[in-house]
């Protein structure tokens, strides 16, 4: 009876740990899906110089908000209220893109504001993106096996995942950070425009220069802070 116990320990443990990887995965798979709507969201706003609206601004800073649920996860542990977080930042997003969307469709000749992608313009791709990010949760929250393992992180193993994942996170606080100071002229600190000035923007080969020193800053942080911070098998 003893040996049948260790035996269905031992393959539970096995699923567990199965699980875990997978939902990690996962999250490392939305982080960087979220990162390249922000990388071309700071492309148009960089290299092309088209400024966000106010309304453009609170749908991006509810992506930053969506991307704190796989960031914990992956840092942490996988927790129903990660999850929970992410589906929040989604819905404050969601209708900020609906808002923006019914403001421009009430007017049959309103042509709508910004730049057009593959047919729709940006806030309509952010509602894509936030009502994605919900059902993603909602579905990744059924799952109870990543719960049930003990989970607590990559931060305390040290290899390639924990590699990837600070590297994103970098990239995204990164991305924050260019976000503030590139609204910053036109916002200051108050209200920002309803309908900003398109600027100038630094062009395709200063935004390809950018994204490269942002890439390389990110990947040199998670390679430095990977090989410096400790592991639980290292203590």
């Amino acid at each position: 009876m003893g040996k049948l116990n260790m035996s269905v320990t031992r393959h539970f443990a096995r699923v567990n740990i199965r699980d875990v990887f997978i939902m990690r995965l996962l999250n490392l798979a939305a982080l960087l899906g979220l990162l390249v709507v922000l990388g071309v969201l700071l492309w148009f706003e960089f290299a092309m110089g088209e400024m966000p609206c106010a309304l453009f601004l609170i749908q991006r800073s509810a992506m930053f908000g969506l991307a704190v649920g796989p960031m914990m996860n992956l840092l942490w542990g996988m927790r129903p209220s990660h999850y929970g977080v992410s589906i929040l930042a989604a819905c404050v997003g969601a209708a900020g893109s609906v808002c923006q969307i019914l403001l421009h469709i009430a007017n049959p000749d309103d042509p709508g504001h910004g730049p057009v992608v593959f047919g729709f313009h940006l806030y309509t791709w952010a509602f894509i993106t936030f009502a994605t990010g919900i059902v993603g949760c909602a579905i990744l929250l059924l799952f109870k096996g990543q719960f049930e393992a003990g989970d607590t992180g990559v931060l305390r193993e040290r290899g390639w995942l924990r590699l990837f994942t600070i590297a994103i996170i970098t990239w995204i606080t990164l991305n924050l950070a260019m976000l503030g100071i590139g609204v910053l002229p036109d916002c200051g600190l108050g209200m920002c425009p309803t309908d900003p000035a398109t600027s100038v923007g630094i062009g395709t080969v200063g935004g390809c220069l950018m994204f490269l020193a942002i890439i390389l800053a990110s990947f040199a942080t998670g390679a430095v802070l990977n090989r410096r911070m400790k592991s639980v098998s290292s203590q």
